[in-house]
């Protein structure tokens, strides 16, 4: 009797010891198991991040190019019209202190491209009566030129952008010269003058 006890007494301790080796082994299996899951996943996240990201970039060269040329075309075309449209309803607005120097900053980047068409009709003068100096005036008008008029008249034109409308010392010389009417007409003969150049590089060299 004792020996039948003893004997299922070290069965059931066996039974428990691989049992529990059992469960041990399957545990570490299981979390092996986890660690490669996770590291799958990450891999994954991070595959999956850099595709979205290359197909990103892709959309940005292929899309934005596309875009900006519509949006520039769109632009140009309407401008005109976008522009009486704009003056029409801003007219209120633009007294504010806000919308003038926003208005300010659109005339200053419009500048000299610009204004020829809203000095004609100011002027009375042809856009193709128009000339562009830059330095040290804009723009030189002949009023009348293009069309039947005997008599034409010479205007001189400096443009400015903001608030400031005072001239720099330069351009303040040049308005008195022409206020002061010492303006002059020159006809030059260009045979001439190279005649005259050959002349006096000959005398250099032959003194």
């Amino acid at each position: 009797m004792t020996l039948s006890v003893t004997l299922i007494i070290g069965v059931l301790l066996i039974s428990i010891v691989i049992i529990l080796t059992i469960g041990f082994i399957f545990e570490r299996r299981v979390s092996r198991l986890r660690i490669l899951i996770e590291k799958e996943r990450l891999v994954a996240q991070q595959a999956s991040q850099e595709l979205a990201q290359k197909l990103f970039n892709q959309w940005t060269e292929t899309s934005v190019g596309a875009i900006r040329t519509q949006i520039t075309d769109t632009v140009r075309k309407d401008y005109q019209v976008q522009l009486e449209s704009w003056k029409k309803q801003e007219e209120k607005k633009i007294r504010e202190d806000a919308i003038q120097k926003s208005v300010n900053t659109l005339l200053g980047k419009i500048g000299e491209e610009f204004s020829p068409v809203l000095l004609s009709n100011r002027f009375g003068v042809n856009l193709k009566d128009f000339r562009h100096l830059g330095t040290p005036v804009d723009f030189v008008a002949f009023k009348g030129l293009s069309g039947d008029t005997e008599e034409i008249e010479v205007i001189f034109l400096e443009i400015k952008s903001g608030e400031s409308s005072g001239l720099v010392k330069r351009e303040r010389r040049v308005r008195d010269a022409i206020t002061s009417k010492r303006v002059k007409y020159e006809l030059v003969n260009i045979n001439e003058l190279v005649s005259s150049f050959k002349s006096s590089l000959e005398e250099r060299q032959n003194p």
